[in-house]
């Protein structure tokens, strides 16, 4: 686990109002873009910002600019970006030339927009360029004050959103708003901000199992086996789910339904953007909680088979409450601010929410069970006269245990 961050400053219209975000690489609380690789840089803005640190919900309702180079944009992970929010920002110093600019048609026809920023001049090898952009970004900081008038006069002509960057001082913003400019961005607004959380990390190994089993085209069951033995993988589906699964907010009961609600393409753009954001320096380290969560959904899964039997549907979704009431501690949030950010099924949020139900009277059993409170334990498994017992919760912890051990982590105590 690690913490991470990312950068955001506001997009306004005319009247100050806020039109969009910039999405900006940030490597720590320091407000500044640290060096790095263009496309390992926006693959890590992509991962944190829509499944690590559940900005979904702030992001869904206003447009998010992405700077992306020709490198990203070459791999087919870039189709796991919602269009429906996301504007593509390219330079048109990388863009110039043949490839890059067809791949952009191609993102165009699914539905992508383009931003076309970095003009310094205009001439005849811009106008494919223009062509393809919806917006154009004019860095104030980059062209010369007596050449901005005769640019943003021919950048008229075309038709396109004009966002005047850079805007530094009230004239500034004056001026561009009698050329023309539509929106503005730049620290007489706003400086970016920058937003922390805490990053979930994945092992090398379990992302490329999932991987081969993807491209063997391996049933669902297997996948499912697959992310159950990766607590965090499992955190950032169920958010990734929200997020960019077909644009809606599925009802999770289950880790096979999140995999279903996103499909095996998504799923599989996914994973390699995973890998491609870490830049193959994955932290192999696991931490306790994780554990504790693989430990916490193994044991609900087993006590729900005990104690309801009957109820089938209970099975799946006593892994995923067990697996989930673990996160607020694993990323310093309340459980509040964790549901909010994830569309899990009625009851296995009424269960995390405030033990309601039959899967919160499980949760409330496991929890006091995993506090040694048998005060409590035996309170709590009293309605369920013969069929509960002290001795039978040890004998699921001993099920519950050589599970874990076999996913390569040390067992937490329980």
């Amino acid at each position: 686990m690690h913490d991470a961050f990312i950068g955001r400053q506001p997009i306004l219209d005319k009247d100050q109002a806020l039109v969009g975000y910039e999405l900006l690489f940030r490597a720590t609380t320091d407000n500044n873009a640290a060096p790095a690789n263009g496309a390992v840089a926006t693959a890590d803005v992509v991962c944190k910002a829509f499944a690590e640190l559940g900005l979904a919900k702030v992001l869904d309702h206003v447009l998010t600019f992405i700077k992306v180079d020709a490198e990203f944009l070459a791999a087919d992970f870039i189709e796991i970006l919602p269009s429906r929010c996301v504007v593509l920002e390219i330079d048109a110093d990388q863009f110039l030339h043949g490839p890059a600019q067809e791949r952009c048609r191609e993102l165009r026809k699914l539905g992508y927009a383009f931003c076309l920023s970095g003009l310094t001049e205009i001439d005849d090898g811009c106008w494919p360029l223009i062509d393809i952009a919806a917006w154009i970004k004019v860095g104030l900081g980059d062209i010369p004050h007596e050449r901005l008038q005769t640019i943003a006069r021919t950048l008229a002509t075309t038709h396109r959103r004009l966002i005047a960057a850079q805007v530094e001082t009230q004239s500034q913003q004056e001026l561009c708003r009698l050329l023309g400019f539509d929106l503005f961005q730049g620290y007489f607004f706003a400086r970016p901000v920058v937003i922390e959380g805490r990053k979930l990390d994945p092992s090398t190994q379990g992302l490329l199992r999932l991987i081969k089993l993807l491209a063997d085209e391996a049933e669902t069951g297997k996948l499912e086996e697959a992310f159950r033995q990766e607590p965090s993988l499992v955190i950032n589906l169920l958010r990734l789910v929200n997020s960019v699964g077909a644009g809606m907010r599925a009802h999770i009961t289950s880790i096979r339904h999140a995999i279903t609600a996103i499909g095996r393409t998504q799923l599989k753009r996914w994973l390699h953007l995973l890998i491609f954001a870490q830049n193959g320096q994955i932290d192999f380290a696991r931490n306790p909680l994780l554990q504790l969560a693989a430990l916490r959904g193994r044991f609900m899964e087993l006590l729900v088979d005990r104690l309801h039997a009957r109820d089938t549907r209970l099975h799946d979704a006593a892994f995923l409450t067990g697996l989930m009431s673990v996160v607020p501690a694993a990323l310093r949030m309340s459980m509040t601010e964790v549901l909010d950010q994830i569309a899990v099924d009625p009851e296995v949020r009424s269960a995390l929410a405030g033990k309601q139900g039959h899967l919160g009277a499980m949760l409330a059993i496991t929890e006091s069970y995993d506090d040694c409170d048998l005060a409590a334990v035996q309170a709590l498994i009293a309605p369920f006269g013969n069929r509960a017992s002290v001795s039978m919760l040890g004998e699921v912890l001993a099920e519950a245990l050589p599970w874990v051990q076999q996913l390569g982590i040390a067992s937490p105590q329980a």
